[in-house]
């Protein structure tokens, strides 16, 4: 047995001499080939690591490529792609050839195209149908029309549901570009009629080609019915005015044109439905329904014509009417916008004594609700609570008693009566909801402060400040709090900016096998229906290589190349809503951020720059709006992330100059983009008075330019609860207090501090630019 000298250490890495001789030692003969061994071993360890650690770094250099490629942001993305096509791992060189093959397609570059996708024929195997779809748009890039309209027809044939929206619309055009004109009607007409076509695909683009088809093989008569098809379904389309070239407007009979004004009104396209009903408004066709559009787009849509609104409702409110119950009601609240505060009182006293007793309680409580507003805006607060307290005393059933019960205390308070009004808001105090006892404590605190005690008034402030943090009534506590000298009170916020957001390395410490390897490829190609597809397909391997508990962690990790955030958040809420009942704290500020995620922010962060919008106002409408589910629809109807009406998207999209379908607002990538565009724009237009933006997003410009008309000289908190709509002023209050929360557990405090200035206005102002008006 050999002994190894006591003095002697022990070799690691961090102890290994610079230099080693490779000679025998007379004392120890058989130490040279055991270091030699350790040597060569530590040696394997460093180079294996080494390239481990060039191969992460070549995967993140891509992975910022892929980012701007999913925004669609191409400047210099080619560059920076051939360099990283030639260097790493094969895997990771057909990955960025894969890449550079589309994003080349997609400029025209079809024989550039064609080379990269050569060298990344590895993703075929990888998912087939993403290689195909590939194959297909560097077919269109070379000109080989025909070619690609085969492969096509083949990749739809075998996987029916990849991308089915998209390849029919592809499918379709390239039918009239490659196929005889007869095909390309037939595969038109049978796209038209598909199921789920009025959301996915563009049906007038759809009538215009087959259209187009007809008039090539002759068939006038078949053309001119689908030209005038296209007019009657989808008159708001842009193509309008192309078949107005084959069918003129004045061709189409009265009750045609009433038709179009109807679908216009429904569809949103509300200048249209304007001229098409001033049309038969003169021509005294129907005006009891022409009426209410008229009246409803002068006053409730574009908000820009209460006079004529006033004339043009008086046919529509007769008795018998099609639109009755609803243009009556609107007609009272026009006269009082007007100040004809008794004629629209008798309006809706006509109202309840045609419809009280037939209608719903939730539709009589708001038209007394409706009622009580007109004498409000009229100068008696007073008069407007009386009347509401009578009625919601005598109807219990049916209506969420305590929402309207808050404004028999709030008018209380408006008219001076301010014990009174205490006692009005003291039982909505218990409740938990910020709307409802966050809201009573605030006024209950600022009604005290009225009587001259302050001391009472402080108290509220500060019970309501601890026990129901960052929303919007807390945060004008807060403010009142400071303002009053009681700053100290308030405890300090701990900075949470320095909390480290976890940015998710997906792969790391991951093994190098075949099922990983795969779905590391699907992670950075920059198709979301890509990963999902072969993160599904590699589940149970993954699963049974490194864990449920790791591969769960692998998805959360993927969430935003998978563009889901739902799934965590949900889980989030489930688990940890509890923490919200206090300020966050180091200990649970990731439970607040599992709540309150940086969603979907590749695309957030890139819009907000572009659109000049705070980053965190962006996560805080799409909270509200769909709970960031991005196939959500709204009633209106709006749709996506952030809840876009069609006729607001197509505005957005036109202005940028860009395609525009509806499709398109299910698209994370689309909905962010052009939503946060009006957001960025709103701001800009109110001066950056965030409040009027947030609201404005909901109900629209015009509305807060009347409101902050009427509200001068108002208290920034009276304006904001004096709201009418229910939905606007509910809107308002909720985003600013997410906008709060994003803040608090995100922001610097410099930057957050500027923020809540903006959101929570000392002082306010009535001034607005022109635009965006719609």
């Amino acid at each position: 047995m050999f002994k190894q000298p006591p003095e002697e250490p022990k070799l690691s890495p961090t102890n290994l001499p610079q230099s080693m001789p490779l000679t025998r030692s007379p004392k120890a003969r058989f130490r040279p080939p055991v270091v030699a061994a350790v040597l060569a071993a530590l040696m394997c360890v460093a180079a294996l690591g080494e390239a481990h650690a060039a191969s992460a770094k070549g995967w993140n250099a891509l992975r910022a490529v892929v980012r701007k490629v999913r925004v669609g942001d191409l400047a210099g993305v080619d560059a920076t792609l051939r360099k990283l096509q030639k260097k790493g791992s094969a895997d990771h060189r057909a990955t960025a050839s894969f890449v550079l093959a589309r994003v080349l397609a997609a400029r025209g570059q079809g024989a550039e195209a064609r080379k990269a996708l050569r060298r990344a024929r590895a993703i075929a195997k990888v998912h087939p149908p993403s290689w195909a779809w590939a194959e297909v748009e560097v077919l269109q890039a070379e000109g080989k029309e025909s070619k690609a309209l085969a492969a096509l027809e083949r990749l739809r044939r075998k996987q029916p549901r990849f991308r089915w929206a998209k390849a029919d619309i592809t499918w379709s055009r390239l039918l009239e570009k490659a196929a005889s004109p007869k095909r390309s009607v037939a595969g038109a007409l049978k796209l038209y009629g598909k199921r789920k076509a009025w959301l996915h695909l563009p049906q007038d683009e759809l009538l215009a080609r087959a259209a187009r088809g007809q008039a090539a093989v002759g068939d006038k008569k078949g053309a001119r019915k689908t030209w005038k098809k296209l007019l009657m379904k989808h008159p708001h389309s842009d193509l309008v005015a192309v078949a107005e070239k084959h069918v003129a407007i004045a061709s189409l009979s009265d009750a045609e044109r009433l038709d179009r004004a109807e679908l216009l009104f429904a569809r949103r396209a509300y200048e249209r439905c304007r001229v098409e009903s001033l049309y038969l408004w003169k021509k005294n066709y129907h005006r009891e329904k022409v009426g209410y559009f008229l009246g409803k787009i002068g006053s409730e849509r574009l908000r820009d014509d209460y006079v004529n609104a006033e004339i043009h409702f008086r046919p529509a409110t007769a008795a018998g009417a099609p639109y009755a119950m609803f243009a009556l009601s609107s007609y009272g609240i026009v006269l009082g916008k007007l100040k004809r505060t008794d004629e629209g009182v008798k309006a809706f006293d006509t109202w309840l004594k045609r419809y009280g007793r037939s209608v719903k309680p939730k539709r009589l409580v708001e038209a007394h609700y409706d009622r009580a507003r007109v004498l409000r805006t009229g100068g008696r607060p007073l008069q407007a609570a009386a009347d509401m307290k009578r009625f919601l005393l005598s109807h219990r059933k049916g209506i969420d008693y305590g929402k309207y019960w808050w404004f028999v205390g709030f008018w209380t308070y408006l008219g001076g009566k301010y014990e009174e009004a205490i006692g009005y808001f003291k039982p909505l105090t218990p409740s938990r909801n910020a709307l409802v006892g966050g809201k009573a404590r605030y006024w209950t605190a600022k009604a005290w402060d009225k009587l001259g005690k302050r001391d009472k008034a402080v108290k509220v402030m500060l019970r309501l400040y601890r026990n129901q943090p960052l929303n919007f009534y807390s945060g004008m506590a807060e403010e009142h709090l400071r303002a009053w000298g009681h700053g100290k009170k308030i405890p300090r916020r701990p900075d949470l900016s320095k909390v480290p957001y976890r940015v998710p390395n997906a792969f790391a410490g991951l093994p190098d096998e075949p099922a990983i390897a795969t779905v590391r490829i699907a992670a950075h190609l920059g198709e979301y229906d890509t990963l999902r597809a072969v993160l599904k397909a590699n589940e149970g391997r993954i699963i049974k290589s490194v864990g449920a508990k790791r591969a769960a962690r692998l998805r959360s990790d993927l969430s935003d190349e998978l563009e889901d955030f739902y799934s965590d958040r949900s889980r989030a809420w489930s688990r940890h809503r509890k923490s919200l009942r206090r300020y966050p704290t180091r200990k649970t500020v990731h439970h607040w951020r599992g709540i309150y995620p940086r969603a979907y922010h590749t695309h957030v962060v890139w819009a907000a720059k572009r659109y000049r919008a705070p980053e965190w106002m962006v996560y805080a409408h799409m909270l509200q709006e769909s709970r960031y589910k991005p196939w959500m629809i709204s009633h209106a109807p709006a749709y996506g992330l952030l809840e876009l009406l069609d006729r607001t998207a197509r505005l957005l999209a036109l202005e940028q100059k860009e395609e525009y379908q509806l499709w398109m607002l299910m698209r994370p990538s689309h909905n962010i983009r052009w939503g946060t565009q009006y957001l960025g724009a709103l701001y800009k237009k109110f001066d950056k008075q965030l409040p009027f933006a947030i609201g404005s997003y909901n109900g629209g410009p015009m509305l807060f330019e009347y409101h902050l008309n009427i509200s001068k000289g108002l208290d920034f908190d009276v304006m904001v609860d004096d709201l009418g709509p229910h939905e606007s002023r509910n809107y308002t209050r909720m985003v600013i207090g997410h906008f709060l929360r994003y803040l608090a557990i995100y922001e610097k405090p410099d930057r957050a501090a500027e923020l809540r200035k903006q959101l929570l206005l000392k002082s306010w102002q009535p001034k607005w630019l022109k635009n965006p008006n719609y």
